[in-house]
């Protein structure tokens, strides 16, 4: 037994190299789930790579239809036909009226004459369904299963890859004697997520080889179907790195000791307005002043404003992304796609050489991913990727309540988190002031004051701690009794 490539992009990852061969895989899901366009892509690909390849039609259409349909995408290439590493057979009604017994027989005979190292039978199902003994009868339940225990026996002489698709729910394929005589099973659907509709594709099944389980995404192209493995957590332990980066504010490092730990992950939350990009473009820039590549992925802000904006706080950003230091990404919050935004961060971090990244409107992953688990277990996840791959990183959130009691985090941040700075909006004296605090700093001291802090046209700057007022965080900040006394009486009394 090998192993031999699925020619799907990126399925070869989530089955651990391949295909077994010889074996029997079960492609299966409703009507329109993209079953046949996975057949014949993986068919074409390997004919393309030098294979002889066989596709069994049982819908009794004639090639040319099925070619055209084929046709639409780029994996199909007429000319494998001319060298004879694409063949196509359909299976006529009549044949099927003759029983059984004629169908394999005739099935066989093309198989000794093509002798092909792939084969697909599409769809499997509808053969099944539509068999009828000699005597022009509906066959039994019993009769056809006795055609599928025949069918398979005899794929499995064949000694090759055998690729069969079949239209299933989930509950019947569980219950279905075509699923368990098959050695692998691919199941695919379309599920509703979010704003949008999501393909999928999960392995139900591989007898014989190791395979990342769960729940794919997957996506139907020009180039045909391309899946998405699920992202998955770092395994084992990894280096804790003793070195601080800075935050590119002086009197924050200040505040934190030194500046945020390599590796870490910080989350800076605040309402609207008080200037949580601002604080993670000061971080990017300290970073690309010192040479370490960056990247800002954006879920609020397009590129060219975000170079724009940056500018009001004397932060310069395009002549790094002229040096190809800086790549500012733009991700749609309806249009985000886990899975394949992961892969593709993944690749950018690796081939760029990215050392920081700020995550702007994180928050915003509430529309691309609506439940509550599912989203923390991926954020948490994405940010574990980041870390397990050098980089230290900034992501920020927004908290509605500009005044009053507020929600600090979000419950997919808090605990996926190294540290945590609050920003808010406060009331002092008919006036409206911005204040910092740093309510969580995992493993190193930090100061507990508030302090005040505004933006300028020169970025930001921290000004004294809040004291003698009480009830800042709250947005609604007041003299402690002890200052009002003193302000009304004096120091003498």
């Amino acid at each position: 037994m090998i192993f031999v490539p699925s020619y799907i992009p990126n399925l070869n990852e989530i089955l651990e190299g391949g295909f077994n061969k010889p074996s029997i895989v079960l492609v299966a899901g409703p009507a329109g789930s993209g079953k046949t366009t996975f057949a014949a892509q993986s068919l074409f690909n390997a004919a393309k790579a030098g294979e002889t390849c066989l596709f069994i039609s049982t819908l009794s259409e004639p090639p040319a239809m099925i070619n055209n349909y084929m046709s639409r995408f780029s994996f199909f290439d007429q000319a494998l036909y001319e060298t004879n590493k694409m063949n196509m057979v359909s299976i006529s009604e009549s044949l099927i009226k003759k029983g059984h017994d004629e169908v394999l027989d005739f099935i066989n005979k093309k198989i000794s004459i093509i002798k092909p190292a792939r084969i697909v039978i599409d769809p499997l199902t509808v053969l099944g369904d539509l068999l009828k003994s000699f005597e022009n009868r509906p066959i039994s339940d019993d009769e056809r299963r006795g055609f599928y225990f025949d069918l398979f026996t005899s794929m499995k002489s064949w000694n090759t890859l055998v690729i069969i698709t079949g239209e299933f729910i989930l509950e019947d394929l569980r219950k279905s004697v075509v699923g368990y005589l098959a050695d692998g099973i691919l199941f695919m659907s379309e599920e509703y997520a979010g704003m949008r509709f999501e393909r999928n594709l999960r392995i139900i099944k591989m007898r014989g080889q190791k395979y990342i389980s769960g729940k794919h995404s997957m996506d139907i192209r020009d180039m045909g179907i391309i899946v998405f493995p699920r992202l998955l957590p770092t395994i084992g332990d990894k280096p804790v790195s003793a070195i601080k980066v800075s935050t590119g504010i002086p009197d924050l490092d200040k505040m934190l000791k030194g500046g945020i730990p390599d590796d870490d992950v910080t989350l800076i939350s605040g309402t609207t307005g008080t200037g949580k990009t601002t604080f993670g473009l000061h971080f990017i820039c300290d970073g690309l002043n010192r040479g370490e590549n960056g990247m800002i992925i954006s879920m609020e802000e397009r590129p060219s404003k975000l170079v724009r904006n940056s500018r009001t706080f004397g932060l310069e950003l395009q002549p790094y992304i002229d040096k190809k230091m800086l790549e500012i990404i733009f991700l749609s919050p309806i249009l985000y796609r886990p899975d394949e935004e992961a892969l593709i961060l993944r690749k950018k971090i690796k081939e760029n050489n990215v050392k920081r990244i700020l995550f702007d409107g994180i928050e915003n992953l509430e529309t691309s991913i609506p439940e509550n688990m599912e989203r923390k277990n991926y954020i948490t996840t994405l940010l574990d990727m980041f870390s397990s791959m050098g980089v230290t990183t900034i992501v920020t959130s927004e908290i509605s309540e500009l005044f009053g009691a507020v929600k600090l985090t979000h419950e997919s941040l808090s605990c996926a988190v190294d540290n945590i700075i609050l920003l808010r909006h406060v009331e002092i004296d008919g006036k409206i002031r911005g204040v910092l605090s740093v309510l969580k700093s995992r493993g190193i001291e930090h100061d507990t004051e508030i302090r005040e802090f505004e933006l300028t046209n020169k970025g930001i700057n921290l000004k004294n701690s809040m004291k003698g007022y009480e009830s800042v965080l709250s947005g609604s900040a007041r003299k402690t009794p002890a200052d009002i006394f003193r302000e009304t009486f004096g120091e003498k009394h």
